[in-house]
């Protein structure tokens, strides 16, 4: 039914048309608002105007009466679809002039009978502390109503000139604060506090600059004025709130309690442990489905999340990306202690509210899951407790990296006992094929378990967890052979063995090892067991026997007793001579003397021994004859000493070097190829397997014939040496 026929029927010729309350639900245009009230009526003047919320004082000039009381019936039908969605029903109602009675308000007759009916003939002003879903629900109060008494109220407030100057001063505060700009109206946390003042502002800054340069105070100033200043204290807050806290205002800033405690619940933003679905769906008695179901809407119902100012998160994830490579326990730790968490929020729980926003997540993390049977690093775990996986947050894309790092090191401890950080960046460099950062080494050293640093600054340090060759039982062997030795005899010992160690460690990174080495005590720089050990059940095999024969006959021998009596025990020559060279528990006390490591032996043994050895020398020589046949082919004829027999190594003369210098096919007398013999420097090597093969010892005679022209050698053991 078209209105306003007389003085007091909306619409009031003079008065808003558009109730600025009510705007939300009028930013349809004008143009399409014509269409649907009045279908046959052609394009107008209105068209080009804007929208119904512009509808003020001055429609009543720039559009006929006829048009202005169509548009009056637009408005009326676009608040009265809003208020069937109830977008009004938490929105406060414009606090009446002070002063300003029932009867000084030019309403409809049913408006006011409604109004007088409810008493506010007697108090006018307690409107203003109600909602608009509070008046609506009054008996008889429609739409129309509202839209008659909000109109008839805004046209009394801005008739005055003068502009309230605490909302100004409000404003002016608003816009001086640092991120108004990021605060968007599409935020749930700030967009209801923006919206109850100003429908059409985008920000927090837009808000304040619209009011500062207002021409008309808004319906209720005061109330305007409160809602500024409780923005202002909002995003005040949102700078020192927890992480957990601004990722569930965000998300559930208008969810039912319920909902909140699910998604917060799923996500671990309670109590810093996230839950599975159906976790959640038990304790509050729903499905795994319906479960996601309310994480899934609550999480996905905003639009341009990226775009949302989220101060803490970005605190948290530029403080993250400064600390990598970093444990993430230790970062954890940080953020708690730091505030930027409350309940202790994991970086897994971290990444994901941040890819739930949007955000550039700027680490990854990799994890190493951790044994049961050692001590954790740093006694980071209760007594008794199962260890948690050990993490580390790297920068994105140095996860296999890491990964690498960590193996390298548990392989290179297995094997020598100890490692050290500039071996292990290099291997990992050479498996990575690109430069490799130290730090992110050493941290990912220490995800293995059972790390120990014995020398940070020069970055030494073993595993105990898997440490079982090298190191570990060179001490295990040293120890139960002499009980108590110095830190600079272990290191001799193990530099015998250079396949192992082209360069030992240093004294002080091996006195720091034994420190932590169960079973052993430090006393200064020597190196004490403390309980006796058996070496018979130390070693095996080999180092055995060498130790047996020394203790049985030495303690120190000259190399060719010691082998004769390890010989006769049963032992391989080869295996003698290999021994001999590397064992950790022989030592070498002169020229071709022996004895076990730590032994004491004076100047005098050893001046008898090396006289003894140079008075049983049998000078003899190895190559007994050689010669040069008519068809150019060379023949030598040798004795085999000790040595020869064992090693193989034979001499070539002076004469035939030039001619018998590079590699030849090796035959034995029977014409069939058995290697290759090489030759340089006045040596020739390649006989190995021929004389093991044949028996060969010391005193048995070999010729050797060989053809420079073809490239063939052919060995023969002589008759009479078999």
């Amino acid at each position: 039914m078209a209105a306003g026929h007389g003085g007091r029927s909306y619409p009031r010729q003079g008065e808003r048309i558009a109730p600025v309350t009510l705007g939300e639900v009028l930013l349809e245009p004008i143009s399409e608002a014509l269409d649907t009230v009045a279908a046959r009526r052609p394009a107008g003047p209105a068209s080009d105007i804007g929208r119904l919320c512009d509808l003020d004082q001055s429609a009543w000039e720039r559009f006929p009466r006829p048009v202005v009381l169509e548009l009056a019936e637009a408005v009326i039908d676009r608040v009265a679809a809003g208020c069937a969605r109830h977008a009004f029903d938490r929105r406060h109602f414009p606090q009446p002039p002070a002063g300003l009675t029932l009867d000084q308000l030019p309403l409809e007759h049913r408006t006011k009978s409604c109004l007088r009916r409810e008493g506010f003939d007697r108090d006018l002003g307690r409107l203003g502390r109600m909602t608009i879903g509070q008046v609506l629900a009054m008996r008889a109060f429609g739409p129309r109503c509202l839209v008659d008494l909000l109109a008839a109220l805004e046209s009394r407030a801005t008739r005055p000139e003068r502009l309230d100057p605490d909302l100004t001063a409000a404003a002016d505060r608003l816009r001086r604060l640092p991120g108004a700009e990021r605060v968007d109206a599409s935020d749930p946390r700030f967009g209801e506090l923006i919206h109850a003042i100003d429908v059409e502002a985008g920000s927090a800054l837009a808000l304040a600059e619209r009011l500062i340069g207002r021409e008309h105070d808004p319906p209720d100033a005061a109330y305007a004025t409160g809602r500024l200043e409780a923005l202002r204290v909002a995003i005040e807050r949102a700078t020192q709130v927890p992480l957990e806290d601004e990722l569930a205002g965000i998300f559930a800033a208008d969810a039912s309690p319920r909902n909140r405690d699910i998604l917060i619940g799923y996500y671990g933003w309670a109590d810093g442990q996230r839950h599975t679905l159906t976790e959640v769906g038990r304790r509050f008695g729903i499905t795994r489905e319906r479960t996601r179901q309310i994480c899934a809407k609550l999480t996905r119902r905003f639009g341009q999340l990226d775009n949302l100012w989220t101060p803490v998160l970005q605190r948290t994830l530029d403080l993250i990306a400064s600390r990598l490579p970093c444990r993430a326990d230790r970062l954890e730790a940080e953020l708690a202690e730091l505030g930027l968490t409350r309940v202790g929020l994991p970086l897994e729980s971290i990444a994901v509210g941040a890819e739930l926003l949007g955000r550039d997540v700027p680490f990854q993390l990799v994890t190493i899951d951790r044994g049961t049977n050692n001590a954790p690093p740093d006694n980071s775990e209760a007594v008794g407790a199962t260890p948690r996986p050990a993490r580390l947050a790297v920068s994105p894309g140095n996860v296999d990296m890491a990964k690498t790092a960590a193996d390298v090191a548990r392989r290179e401890v297995y094997y020598h006992g100890i490692a050290r950080v500039a071996t292990i960046r290099r291997a990992t460099a050479e498996k990575c094929g690109a430069r490799v950062d130290q730090a992110l080494v050493r941290r990912a050293l220490e995800l293995n378990d059972g790390f120990r640093w014995l020398e940070e600054s020069k970055g030494w340090f073993h595993l105990t967890s898997v440490a079982r060759h090298g190191l570990p039982k060179i001490l295990d062997k040293v120890l139960a052979v002499a009980e108590r030795i110095s830190v600079s005899l272990l290191r001799e010992a193990m530099a015998r063995n250079r396949r192992m160690w082209s360069e030992p460690p240093p004294e002080d990174v091996l006195l720091a090892y034994c420190r932590q080495a169960p079973g052993v005590r430090v006393e200064g720089r020597r190196l004490i067991a403390e309980q006796p050990r058996d070496w018979r059940q130390v070693l095996t095999g080999v180092e055995a026997q060498l130790v047996q024969a020394l203790s049985e006959h030495g303690p120190v021998l000259d190399r060719g007793t010691l082998e004769d009596l390890c010989v006769r025990g049963g032992m391989n020559r080869f295996s003698f001579h290999a021994f001999l060279a590397w064992s950790p528990v022989v030592a070498q006390y002169g020229h071709s003397i022996y004895g076990l490591l730590g032994s004491r032996v004076s100047e005098e043994t050893l001046r008898q021994l090396g006289e003894k050895r140079r008075a049983e020398r049998i000078n003899s020589r190895v190559l007994e004859d050689h010669g040069v046949n008519r068809d150019g082919t060379v023949w030598l004829k040798y004795r085999l000493s000790k040595a020869a027999s064992t090693y193989a190594v034979i001499t070539i003369p002076a004469a035939l070097k030039e001619h018998v210098e590079g590699r030849f096919e090796l035959f034995d007398d029977s014409g069939e190829s058995i290697g290759t013999l090489a030759t340089k420097d006045g040596r020739a090597w390649g006989l190995g397997s021929f004389l093991r093969e044949r028996g060969a010892d010391s005193d048995d005679e070999i010729l050797l014939t060989i053809d420079p022209a073809r490239c063939t050698a052919e060995v023969t053991m002589l008759p009479d040496s078999t």
